[in-house]
């Protein structure tokens, strides 16, 4: 490989093929002025000038220091010596975006590579190799041989390029992309300002959009038009916690798919508080509220909190709030149709 001496402002440092491209930190800025550069950077050598194939944040770095060059080995721009690939016209070798994509990989071996820096990766190769040609040609640079985040990505790689955004931010995990991916477009930009609202674990986004998909389906909607009179898009211009917004998102969600149960968890709890204050007892409804029954619950340590526990039980069997929170549900019957639940 040949040495080469370049001015960093002559090359390109947004070439699409450095997709982990990264401005330079004060420490890296401060060691090339101090020691000098003492990794060279990798250069593709072309008919017009050298394309850079590694080395982007030592390039960017030696522009902020006057009168220095950066110190490159130059490669061929085909090598001679690879074997023929099917990606390959011909059976020859690879492609000059491939391979430059793959020599910039391999002079990151090491790194530890974050899901969003996989999917930069991704939206790379796929448009070059497909996401198949992408996950053969890259994936033993990326993954482990036992790590299961290709099947992730390559669904992940069908969503649009503005949810990357939210991958790398931490509010959407890589393992959501399949149920993301089932959402119809107009759906998915609908939810979309609610992806950026909060962290979402995989479970939590799964279950919110479960009950947004079903409860269109119910409503012979689509979910964009059910999400857009729920109200839930303005949950997040009110101030909550992240915690508390989280969960408020959820139970609306689940309120739209559920209405009924919803309405009758509401009473019982706002029963059973009537009923248990001032006691240790905990109240519980049956399953689905299928049945008019109730389970009192308590956990004592001693007989007297065993005394009064049963006593603060036969003043909940004399209080007036029993009776309705054991018909809680036949009251509701009567109020509204019932729901599949």
């Amino acid at each position: 490989m040949q040495p080469l001496f370049l001015h960093p402002r002559d090359i390109d440092l947004s070439a699409p093929h450095l997709f982990w491209g990264a401005a330079p930190d004060a420490a890296l800025t401060d060691s090339l002025a101090a020691l000098g550069q003492v990794t060279p950077a990798l250069v593709i050598e072309t008919d017009g000038r050298p394309i850079l194939a590694a080395g982007s944040r030592r390039a960017a770095a030696l522009r902020e220091i006057k009168g220095r060059s950066l110190c490159a080995l130059a490669l061929p721009e085909a090598d001679p010596d690879a074997p023929a690939h099917a990606l390959a016209p011909d059976g020859g070798p690879l492609p000059l975006p491939l391979r430059l994509g793959l020599i910039y990989l391999a002079s990151n071996l090491g790194r530890a590579v974050t899901d969003a820096m996989a999917v930069a990766a991704g939206r790379y190769f796929a448009p070059l190799a497909g996401v198949d040609g992408f996950l053969a040609l890259a994936g033993p640079l990326l993954f482990a041989p036992d790590d299961r985040r290709g099947r992730l990505l390559a669904r992940w790689l069908t969503l649009p390029p503005a949810l990357d955004a939210w991958l790398a931010s931490g509010h959407v995990p890589l393992g959501a992309g399949e149920r993301l991916a089932a959402l119809a477009p107009e759906d998915l930009n609908a939810f979309m300002p609610l992806l950026g609202a909060v962290r979402w674990s995989r479970g939590s986004l799964s279950a919110a959009l479960t009950f947004l998909t079903e409860a269109a389906r119910l409503a012979g909607e689509t979910p964009a038009a059910t999400l857009a009179r729920s109200g839930l898009l303005d949950l997040p211009g009110r101030g909550l916690s992240p915690n508390d917004l989280t969960a408020g998102l959820l139970a609306g969600l689940r309120r739209l798919r559920y209405p009924a149960v919803t309405t009758l968890e509401a009473r019982f709890t706002a029963l059973s508080r009537e009923l248990s204050r001032g006691s240790r007892v905990k109240i519980r409804p049956s399953q689905g509220f299928e049945s008019d029954s109730a389970t009192f619950e308590v956990t004592v340590k001693n007989r007297q909190e065993l005394s009064k526990a049963a006593a603060d039980l036969a003043a909940m069997a004399a209080a007036p709030a029993l009776p309705r929170l054991l018909s809680v549900a036949q009251e509701e019957m009567s109020e509204e149709p019932g729901e599949k639940t």
